[in-house]
């Protein structure tokens, strides 16, 4: 099927992408909805489809973009199997934290839901920080989740997404959402532990978690960039979650996270990568700490926990921001809120470039509201010069 044009504008999505994020005025503030499963509510694919068929996941975010008129970054089809049955020790991987996927465990328009075994059954002992240094990481592979048959798929799969990838970034002119991803060992670990042992951890063995992610962040980087180099990408996601103000101190986040996370960062963007710092929950009290990464190399996603318009003023001639939309806005609220809000952010962060504006999709939101954001960014964001 062929879908209508994208209106031409000024700039390609790559060039407007690229342009804001080496903090410079592009002709307009990049827009960014991160969207999954969203396309499964209104074609004909499933979100089982979504994750395990790359023909027909492309097609759907193909249909999705131009339904909405274009924006600034897309997934790439096939994705998201990529993500969910990554074979190393990753926050996604089915092989190592307890997924439930649509198909399998769930209904084939499900997406993923993560079960945390928090407290009673946590796939990590307190006794096993130590069998991780003498061993590494594959012991705790199951395959309850994602079997051996994902596993021959990978590559399969996988030169899927590298031909949907070029041709995201070659046909369309439109920068992919990301071609690999890692994990800070701090996070890893937490996720490992359930989030309730991991912070009674952190107080009572902080020089054993140090020494756990002393001995992880070299492999760490490297999982990293087998990954990007199998889909032959240019852009690496580092995640974090809770070394934020929502769970630690500034002192276990100095002591704890932020080295790993800093040498991960300044790593990829030394080897060249596009770096995207997902950064869920709230950051505000430590934005500050992100001036020690690269200057003009990194754009940083925030979500509504954290005040983009303090990360301006203190980012913003260093890193691009992108953020931080209300995912409910685009269930809950009306073409005239989410309008408003995206107006707010552009007055107060766009001047001088290093802005995108965007959110995590909910796969209920209405595609009324969605285009709202997205047609704002491209007639109110325009840069007059």
């Amino acid at each position: 099927m062929e879908f209508e044009p994208i209106k031409e504008e000024a700039m390609t999505s790559v060039e407007r992408v690229l342009t804001a994020m080496r903090l410079k005025e592009p002709d307009r503030v990049p827009v960014w909805p991160l969207i999954d499963f969203l396309p499964a509510n209104h074609i004909d694919v499933t979100a089982q489809e979504i994750l395990e068929n790359p023909d027909k996941s492309q097609y759907a975010y193909e249909w999705i973009y131009h339904k909405l008129g274009g924006y600034d970054i897309a997934m790439a089809g096939g994705a998201m199997y990529m993500m969910y049955i990554n074979p190393f020790p990753d926050f996604f991987s089915a092989y190592y934290v307890d997924w439930r996927l649509p198909g399998r465990m769930l209904g084939v328009n499900e997406p993923p839901q993560l079960v945390e075994r928090s407290l009673n059954n946590p796939i990590l002992t307190e006794n096993d920080y130590d069998r991780i240094i003498n061993e590494g990481l594959l012991w705790l592979a199951n395959f309850d989740r994602a079997g051996i048959g994902d596993m021959t798929k990978l590559s399969k799969i996988g030169a899927k997404v590298e031909e949907n990838t070029i041709k995201w970034w070659t046909h369309y002119n439109v920068p992919t959402f990301t071609d690999g991803a890692v994990v800070v060992p701090f996070d890893l670990l937490s996720v490992f532990r359930g989030s309730t042992n991991f912070m009674k951890d952190i107080y009572r063995y902080p020089d054993k978690i140090k020494e756990v992610c002393d001995f992880l962040i070299d492999d760490v980087i490297l999982m990293g960039e087998y990954g990007i180099s199998q889909m032959k990408g240019k852009t690496l996601l580092v995640g974090a979650v809770r070394a934020s103000a929502d769970f630690i101190s500034i002192k276990h986040f100095e002591d704890l996270f932020w080295p790993y996370f800093k040498k991960i960062v300044s790593k990829y963007v030394n080897d060249g990568f596009i770096v995207q710092l997902h950064m869920d929950t709230n950051w505000t009290d430590r934005l500050h700490y992100l001036l020690e990464l690269p200057k003009g190399k990194i754009y940083m996603h925030m979500d509504e926990r954290t005040d983009i318009f303090k990360a301006k003023e203190i980012l913003g001639d260093h890193i691009c921001i992108q953020g931080n939309m209300k995912p409910s806005l685009f269930t809950l609220g009306t073409p005239a809120m989410v309008e408003k809000k995206t107006k707010e952010i552009i007055d107060k962060c766009a001047e001088g470039g290093g802005l995108f504006v965007g959110a995590e999709i909910p796969d209920n939101a209405k595609l009324e509201n969605l285009k709202t954001m997205i047609d704002t960014c491209k007639t109110y964001g325009v840069y007059r010069k």
